[in-house]
């Protein structure tokens, strides 16, 4: 767990964004992200609740509250939090096959489901998440995706190719039973 008192002794910051009509001068990246210290000190803030509705990724009346990767999160924010971005890495893809890019368009619905959101501001979760993978891919603790040379075309191969792949597998496993 991270700190028992984080959610109380610090705030909630996310990292700053570019305003829109500076960014669509260039294709550079637009958010500037919070700095390592910062990031442990939003990791404290997880509060690794009884029941953590972050992760449970469950439909109520239609609609989906928590992480529908079912994401480790307060583990991953622990692992933050005490520094361990390596073990975190580890722990994140343990739930999520493509966190290269899922940190970058997910809605953040576990901040959403969040039990300290409810009182105050929620946990930074989407910004962890991000910065895990930033930091695995600048150390090279793992074979992603290059963070900073990345192109929504090559991704979109790499998913298409992906996509054949599991449905080929798929196939062969029928076709075994």
């Amino acid at each position: 767990m991270g700190k028992p008192t984080g959610f109380m002794d610090y705030k909630r910051e996310t990292s700053v964004s570019e305003a829109p009509l500076e960014r669509i001068r260039n294709f550079n990246e637009f958010h500037t992200p919070l700095s390592k210290e910062e990031q442990q000190i939003q990791g404290a803030r997880c509060m690794n609740c009884g029941v953590p509705f972050c992760q449970a990724g469950m439909n109520i009346m239609g609609m989906t509250s928590g992480c529908p990767l079912h994401n480790l999160v307060p583990e991953w924010n622990d692992l933050v939090y005490t520094g361990n971005w390596e073990q975190a890495y580890n722990r994140l893809k343990k739930t999520n096959n493509f966190p290269e890019f899922t940190s970058r368009v997910c809605p953040a619905l576990c901040e959403a489901a969040c039990t300290c959101g409810h009182w105050g501001d929620a946990v930074t979760c989407k910004e962890n998440e991000h910065g895990i993978i930033a930091r695995a891919s600048v150390s090279a603790v793992s074979k992603v995706m290059p963070y900073l040379s990345v192109n929504w075309k090559d991704l979109s191969q790499i998913m298409h190719w992906k996509m054949i792949s599991n449905q080929k597998n798929q196939r062969r496993q029928m076709v075994i039973k």
